[in-house]
């Protein structure tokens, strides 16, 4: 009965330190945010509250800050416009597959950061006009078949781009305003 009692009091310890320190990451991950100048948002009809959204525009977050954000699984929208943020930083988002909207409008993206962005299946936003993207950086894109929206405006994308496009069966508004593509 004794030793029932000790590996009950074991288990409910373990359980406990476990959602403690799952807790103590989120609120770290929250803190980082909130001290780069960004805000949080949490799915608060679930008794964890994990973090579901990240806005970080217009900070001065680093690339070095998104290692802070590699840990958030139920992450869906995370907003990075007018950043400094390069294909380094954007290394630390492919991982986040529950991800349904980015926003790097105006940031240090080139083609080399969409290859990052691969295996973002339920990415249904992708906003990346204003970057250093290319025809060759948008074949990164032809799996992401969830996509509805896509900002190609004032990129360096052309007419040779679109059969990448046309990859993307469920694309319903794409914006192509001060691109090349005729």
């Amino acid at each position: 009965m004794m030793k029932t009692l000790s590996l009950l009091a074991i288990v409910l310890f373990c359980c406990n330190s476990t959602i403690n320190a799952s807790e103590l990451a989120r609120d770290k991950v929250v803190a980082e945010v909130q001290r780069l100048g960004g805000t949080v948002e949490f799915d608060e009809t679930r008794k964890d509250r994990p973090v579901v959204k990240v806005d970080l525009h217009g900070t001065k977050v680093t690339d070095a800050d998104l290692s802070i954000l590699k840990n958030l699984k139920e992450l869906r929208v995370l907003d990075l416009r007018l950043t400094h943020v390069s294909d380094i930083g954007v290394a630390n988002l492919k991982n986040l597959t529950k991800l349904e909207t980015l926003n790097l409008f105006r940031s240090e993206l080139t083609d080399k950061g969409l290859a990052y962005l691969r295996n973002l299946k339920h990415l249904q936003t992708l906003l990346i006009g204003g970057t250093k993207v290319t025809d060759v950086g948008l074949a990164n894109l032809r799996n992401l078949k969830e996509l509805k929206k896509l900002s190609l405006f004032q990129t360096q994308v052309t007419d040779a781009g679109v059969p990448h496009l046309k990859q993307l069966s469920n694309l319903e508004t794409l914006l192509i305003s001060g691109s090349r593509i005729t």
